[in-house]
């Protein structure tokens, strides 16, 4: 009875949302594919050491809290934007692989990703150094 009542109430809050954004764009995939976008956040959440920002509570004004056995909630934020930078990085020098037509774009994808995994080594160094 819940479970009905919740869906259809999704159900038409999807429908109104998807008649003011339209069909095409960004809604569309976020509609489509908003549970695989749930866990790829919770992973890199996890990742990030969410779980231990919340069972140890710091003091908020560190942005890397420095003590090896706790983390501020900004610190998890800095892990998980380093993180996402690092998988960007490997997604766009995954590309370059695959990029075929323009002899350019290889070396422009390639030169990106590289420079993205870079700040994200660098980001995760900075931060254990800070420790």
């Amino acid at each position: 009875m819940i479970r009905a009542w919740f869906e259809s109430h999704l159900s038409g809050a999807w429908d109104r949302l998807d008649k003011a954004a339209g069909k095409s764009g960004l809604f569309s995939v976020l509609k489509d594919q908003w549970m695989v976008i749930l866990y790829i956040l919770g992973i890199v959440l996890m990742t990030a050491g969410i779980v231990n920002a919340a069972i140890q509570p710091v003091n908020f004004g560190y942005v890397i809290f420095p003590s090896t056995g706790a983390q501020s909630a900004t610190e998890t934020g800095v892990d998980a934007l380093a993180l996402l930078i690092g998988a960007a990085g490997i997604y766009i020098s995954y590309l370059s692989g695959r990029q075929t037509t323009k002899g350019r774009m290889v070396n422009f994808y390639l030169a990106i990703g590289l420079l993205l995994i870079g700040i994200a080594v660098y980001m995760g160094i900075y931060v254990l150094g800070s420790k």
